[in-house]
């Protein structure tokens, strides 16, 4: 995958720093006023999550504070070709810390994907009006979201609930350590799932649910709320960002979307990595939010909006390791394979190997194979549970064009479209739009640095991320895909 960066020499500034905090390490980056890396400026430090059979899924959140610090060293230790403004920020989204009065970590960083509070979600969901929340906060009752970890905690941890002065979400415990003052996204706060879409306020019932006062969660703070640098800790530790604000954390979602230059209304991001998604920025209200799509509020004008699969590159793995495709997939000509027109004899897949999100949200579901025969081989297999992700994706699609429209471009990006780029044949086919397969390694923590760059250099346009490929639609695959669909709902209802 291409650096897209450009050389110290041909940088420009203003120079902008991009921070992003996935689940395998911290990153941070020095780009210029076009959104490109600066020559070799960039470092990670990997970690992992503390994972238990129990559902826990951690981070210690001081150890990731080291790792920001860290990275800034070594990415700023050598000449910068310019003054850096801004700094942006994402992490993996939906995190929790309890915070003490003396601003210390009372537990770890509990992650977006621990499933302890999996019965507390139960429990809300019976008491409160989820379709109504749904439609305010655009996000579903579920465990990945912070009123539920709320109740779990307040349940299976009376003594640190009472003990906690605030409630922080990662980026902006890291900011509190390393600014000395808490600095919450809007777009990160809408990811907990407690804040109304339209207004950015907390849902006053939610909180009584789960027991919270409104005093103990972050104020919303839009990207344009950028907080100096100078005077700060920070500075004081690097003084070649004393010029920089530093802008309140998103989440890599969003991140995403705009690293890879989905950032106008009409645009659509695809991401097809271990799991998928379609997001959309929109700049207009979502009247009636659709029920399997999410709505994240990111500033007074923008709405991310978009919905999500758990399992997309993990089907094409799972077909390498249970079906005797080759380990190293290139192997097998899935050019032919995935090119090749689409045929009623391919087994029907319902690729739901780790449960539905978008756009039924059943987690219990799991996946199933309908359409098999005596002659059906393990390359027919693969063609079937590749063009279930495609309908995976084309049944969120239908729901994004009920929000926001038919849209004017579809980029696209991900490891697994890296490893068997015929597949977007079948993704074209069926959502019925050409796709621009684009090309840009670390692509979130440019996303935040787009973000920056918003702020620093507001009239700069930053430049287009290269198009590896661009795939065109098959009006009579579309058709085809578009019957299949109804065949696909109808065996995911008893998935």
């Amino acid at each position: 995958m291409p650096r897209f960066n450009i050389s110290a020499d041909d940088a420009h500034g203003p120079l902008v720093v991009g921070i992003d905090i996935g689940s395998g390490g911290t990153r941070a980056a020095v780009y210029d006023v076009s959104g490109r890396e600066v020559g070799k400026l960039t470092h990670k430090e990997p970690h992992e999550f503390t994972v238990g059979a129990d559902g826990t899924s951690t981070i210690d959140a001081d150890v990731v504070v080291r790792e920001i610090r860290d990275s800034l060293a070594a990415v700023l230790g050598g000449d910068l070709p310019g003054t850096v403004r801004a700094i942006g920020f994402d992490t993996f989204a939906s995190s929790l810390i309890a915070v003490d009065a003396s601003g210390n970590a009372l537990t770890p960083c509990i992650t977006y994907a621990d499933t302890r509070c999996s019965a507390q979600v139960d429990v809300l969901a019976r008491s409160l009006d989820v379709d109504d929340l749904h439609e305010r906060t655009g996000a579903r009752m579920h465990s990945s979201y912070t009123a539920p970890r709320l109740a779990w905690l307040r349940q299976a941890h009376p003594d640190v609930f009472a003990r906690t002065e605030r409630f922080m979400a990662l980026g902006e415990y890291a900011a509190l350590k390393l600014l000395g003052t808490s600095a919450l996204g809007t777009a990160s706060a809408a990811w907990s799932g407690m804040i109304d879409r339209r207004t950015g306020q907390y849902i006053p019932e939610l909180l009584e649910a789960v027991g919270v006062d409104p005093s103990a969660m972050g104020t919303a703070l839009d990207p344009s709320d950028a907080l100096p640098v100078a005077g700060t800790p920070l500075a004081s530790e690097f003084p070649q960002l004393k010029d920089a604000v530093w802008l309140p954390v998103i989440g890599d979602g969003l991140a995403a979307n705009m690293g890879i230059g989905a950032l106008g209304s009409g645009t659509w991001g695809i991401s097809t990595a271990t799991s998928g998604a379609i997001r959309q920025l929109l700049d207009t209200e979502i009247a009636s939010l659709p029920s399997g799509l999410w709505a994240y509020r990111v500033d007074q004008r923008r709405t991310l909006v978009g919905s999500a699969m758990s399992d997309c590159g993990r089907v094409l793995d799972w077909a390498r390791f249970q079906l005797a495709i080759p380990e190293d997939i290139s192997e097998t000509d899935t050019t032919t394979l995935f090119s090749a027109p689409p045929s009623t004899g391919t087994p029907l897949v319902i690729p739901f190997f780790s449960g539905e999100r978008g756009t039924k949200w059943r987690g219990s579901s799991r996946a199933l194979f309908a359409n098999v025969g005596a002659s059906t081989t393990a390359e027919d297999m693969l063609r079937g549970a590749m063009e279930g992700v495609a309908l995976s994706f084309l049944r969120i699609a239908e729901q994004m064009r009920e929000a926001g429209g038919e849209p004017e471009r579809i980029v696209l990006s991900g490891g697994m479209t890296e490893a068997i780029p015929a597949w977007l044949h079948l993704l074209s086919d069926a959502i019925g739009a050409p796709i621009d397969h684009v090309a840009v390694s670390r692509s979130t923590m440019r996303g935040s640095a787009v973000m920056a760059l918003e702020q620093a250099s507001p009239d700069t346009k930053v430049a287009e991320v290269p198009v590896l490929n661009r795939v065109e639609p098959v009006a009579e695959h579309t058709e085809y895909y578009r019957e299949r669909l109804e065949r696909f709902e109808k065996l995911a209802d008893l998935a």
